[in-house]
């Protein structure tokens, strides 16, 4: 007897485990198969705004490309392959500007507080603004790159730059040296925002696509896109002393994406000219788009203008080439160079 209840023990027991094993693989199972619907999803997303927002959608075999992705994603042993695959397909299309922005990246250019674990500080998001006096006549100063979109974070910005801008012209500054060698991009606003009192007001650039010309405006501490504010300044904006200003614009293999919309912002103005190393050639403008899992597709939509409308495709060549000088301590030859041409100026001016 005692045996025999050992027994239906033992049987209960195998029969609980049995239950249990079962149990795991489906909820094993389940969770695949919802990983695998969400990698889908996300991938279908991606292909879809590339689709229709892409500026060379119309080049684009997409019955191809679209199945060929969602083969490579079918026969995946992860999830995350998706991001790779999104990866993949701006590879096949030979494009180089747009990419995928991961969650955690993502959350923290748009500073999302509710997502984001420590406090965002400016330095971590803004490169160096600096300036100085190099003559009695002649400012320095450069424009950082900038990669946030908080409104407060791009405000400090283009007040900081601003002030400086001020500052520097606290007696009246004829002649510029703006230093974009720095500027690897991110969001141009405030950049345009900031750097506005030496832009002056009005049109200073385009975006082009297929079926519309925006224009990239300047106005009293406001960039517009279109009739659309996209930074401002937290006062009027600062208006410089002099009306007629020389500006030297520096730029540099680093100057990428939004340093070049700077860049070209100045192009076609009066008294400008550009000295150093042609840019990166990153001269087309992207929007961005949140997926469903809260990564970001960084999509390029149309092209770049200068002022006069005319497109730049490729890089932004100086009128002066100076190349870097990469020898250890050396002095900066291109600004150097902005400076002397600058100085010869005011030496010809009665």
């Amino acid at each position: 007897m005692q045996r025999l209840i050992i027994l239906l023990i033992l049987a209960v027991l195998l029969l609980a485990n049995n239950a249990y094993s079962r149990k795991s693989i489906n909820i094993h199972d389940s969770a695949t198969v919802s990983c695998q619907l969400k990698a889908k999803h996300l991938l279908d997303e991606a292909l879809g705004f590339m689709q229709k927002y892409y500026y060379r959608k119309n080049y684009v075999q997409w019955d191809t490309l679209i199945a060929t992705a969602k083969a490579q994603l079918a026969a995946s042993n992860s999830c995350e392959d998706s991001y790779d695959i999104i990866t993949w397909c701006f590879r096949q299309l030979k494009e180089t500007h747009s990419f995928l922005m991961l969650p955690e990246k993502a959350s923290a250019y748009i500073n999302d507080t509710a997502t984001i674990k420590q406090k965002q500080l400016l330095s971590d998001f803004v490169g160096e603004i600096r300036g100085e006096l190099i003559e009695d006549d002649i400012a320095y100063i450069t424009v950082p790159w900038v990669s946030t979109t908080d409104s407060i974070m791009c405000m400090q910005v283009a007040d900081s730059l601003q002030n400086l801008i001020a500052r520097l012209d606290a007696n009246p500054v004829n002649n510029w040296i703006i230093d974009l060698r720095k500027n690897t991009g991110g969001n141009c606003w405030p950049m345009l925002a900031g750097i506005g009192p030496l832009l002056g007001n009005g049109v200073c650039g385009y975006f082009v696509s297929a079926n519309e010309k925006i224009p990239i405006r300047y106005s009293d501490g406001i960039a517009f896109q279109g009739k659309n504010i996209r930074c401002k300044t937290s006062n009027m904006g600062y208006k410089t002393k002099s009306d007629k200003k020389s500006i030297i614009i520096l730029t540099g293999r680093k100057t990428v994406s939004s340093g070049e919309i700077i860049a070209l912002a100045f192009k076609g103005k009066e008294q400008v000219y550009f000295y150093g190393e042609p840019t990166a050639g990153y001269t087309t403008a992207n929007a961005t788009y949140t997926l469903s899992d809260n990564s970001m597709l960084v999509l390029t939509v149309c092209m770049e203008a200068d002022r006069t409308g005319k497109i730049c495709e490729g890089k932004i060549m100086p009128d002066e080439i100076v190349n870097a000088d990469t020898a250890a301590n050396s002095h900066d030859p291109a600004r150097s160079a902005a400076v002397m041409w600058l100085m010869s100026q005011s030496i010809k001016k009665p």
